[in-house]
């Protein structure tokens, strides 16, 4: 292994210009393997395969711009297992913007430190599976410090690897996902920003025709205008969301779900946390946009939902049917349908505020079971003549303990507590904070409650 990396060794002469400082010690220069910017296209593609496949060298790339021809057969570099070192101003510049950029296959333990792309011009049309970085059936691969602009399809795709990390990078203006894992094991990914994908910001999926290779970890996640998904999760178990900001989606803001029409599995064991999302589902920049919800959970197992705030979603802060989940210390505000809608499931709620939402705090239609800790609902049902602050409708068991109903409007609008259909259990105990009138509760159900 070389003795130092050198991801600082450049020198900057003005802001925007590097000179190449002299080549960490274990590391042989791009220029001596027969790469450098001076050269073709033509010839940077064949003597970088030439370097790479089947190697373990370490190589460093001084600044400048390498043209990197990707058309015509795919791009496969196979069997790298070295390092790979960018110095700052270094980048590819592939040559074609309808197909792959490099295709990393197989291989085991290799480093990529600093790596920048780009297209000679970005691709502004969607190929799909010509992504620009795509490493199949690696192991141990780690990505640190990347930079990619562009790509006719995803930016970074890791398609069956074992332990695939990527550690800080910016990916923007692709045509489909950022990054995206399909059927990994063991995936991390840590401090990923994605701006301005044409599909999910971050996806980690599972085809059933595949390797049914699970778990994943991603923290420090940012994403920014998804023409889809800001963090999708399909089909792909063991995956935990840690610490991640989503801002400005036309899919919804976080997702995990079974999708029988794509072949996934049926996701279990996935745990979001510490996660803001900003507009999920609102952004109209592509059809579907605008009525999509903060977050969604279908047909899913074992999802756990913990410190999220949802901010003026296109439509429900927080929508799940057909799954197992747990939800907990989740803030909605501004919400122009219900605050949290559950479906068809078994759910546990507790520490729960919806602070403005057009319809209910709370509703539940249709369920196993429910269970509720604490519930607050702060001037719901803006625009709904039904006035329901929370409603449990068809859930089979209902067990409550508090419902805290506040309304500070002049006229208040969220000031029912409704409980309807065959149901047994307990509201628990509803708190009447509303300014202007009674919270009233309508109760056709007859499940137990106290009221202060």
């Amino acid at each position: 292994m070389p003795a130092a990396l050198g991801l600082a060794g450049a020198v900057a002469l003005r802001p925007g210009v590097a000179v190449a400082a002299q080549p960490p010690v274990g590391y042989v220069p791009a220029a001596e393997l027969g790469i450098a910017p001076a050269n073709s296209a033509a010839a940077n593609r064949a003597n970088l395969v030439a370097a790479l496949a089947d190697s373990a060298v370490c190589v460093v790339f001084a600044p400048g711009d390498y043209l990197v021809d990707n058309g015509g057969p795919q791009l496969t570099v196979a069997g790298f297992s070295g390092h790979l070192l960018m110095q700052p101003g270094a980048r590819f510049v592939f040559t074609s913007a309808t197909t792959r950029g490099i295709v990393f296959r197989g291989g085991t333990g290799a480093h990529l430190y600093g790596v920048s792309t780009a297209f000679a011009a970005r691709p502004a049309v969607r190929h799909d599976a010509q992504e620009c970085l795509l490493f199949e059936n690696c192991v141990d691969t780690h990505v640190e410090s990347l930079r990619i602009d562009g790509s006719a399809a995803a930016g970074l795709l890791f398609y069956r690897c074992v332990r695939p990390v990527v550690a800080g990078a910016l990916i923007a203006n692709t045509m489909a996902d950022g990054l995206h894992f399909a059927n990994c094991r063991a995936a991390r990914a840590d401090r990923v920003t994605t701006v301005d994908t044409g599909d999910d910001g971050v996806a980690f999926y599972n085809d059933a025709n595949g390797p049914d290779e699970t778990g994943a970890f991603a923290t420090h996640i940012s994403v920014t205008n998804s023409r889809s998904r800001g963090i999708a999760v399909t089909g792909q178990s063991g995956v935990t969301v840690c610490g991640a900001t989503v801002d400005n989606t036309v899919g919804h803001g976080l997702y995990c779900a079974y999708e029988a029409p794509w072949h996934t599995r049926v996701p279990t064991n996935v745990h979001f946390e510490q996660v803001r999302v900003r507009r999920g589902g609102a952004w109209t920049a592509a059809p579907g946009g605008g009525g999509n919800s903060g977050l969604r959970i279908v047909d899913a197992a074992g999802v756990t939902v913990t410190d999220i705030h949802i901010e003026a979603p296109g439509a429900n802060g927080l929508y799940a049917s057909g799954s197992t989940a747990a939800l907990s210390g989740v803030l909605v505000t501004g919400t122009t349908r219900n605050g949290v809608l559950l479906q068809n499931g078994r759910y546990t709620v507790d520490r729960l505020t919806v602070d403005g939402a057009d319809s209910a705090a709370l509703s539940a239609n249709g369920c196993e079971r429910l269970e509720y800790g604490s519930v607050t609902a702060r001037n719901t049902s803006r625009t709904s003549t039904l006035r329901r602050a929370v409603v449990v409708e068809n859930t089979a068991y209902v067990f409550g303990e508090r419902i805290w109903v506040r309304d500070d409007q002049p006229t208040a609008t969220g000031y029912t507590v409704g409980a309807y259909g065959t149901q047994r259990g307990s509201l628990g105990t509803i708190v009447d904070q509303v300014d202007s009138r009674d919270v009233v509760v309508d109760n056709p159900s007859g499940l137990a409650y106290t009221r202060i």
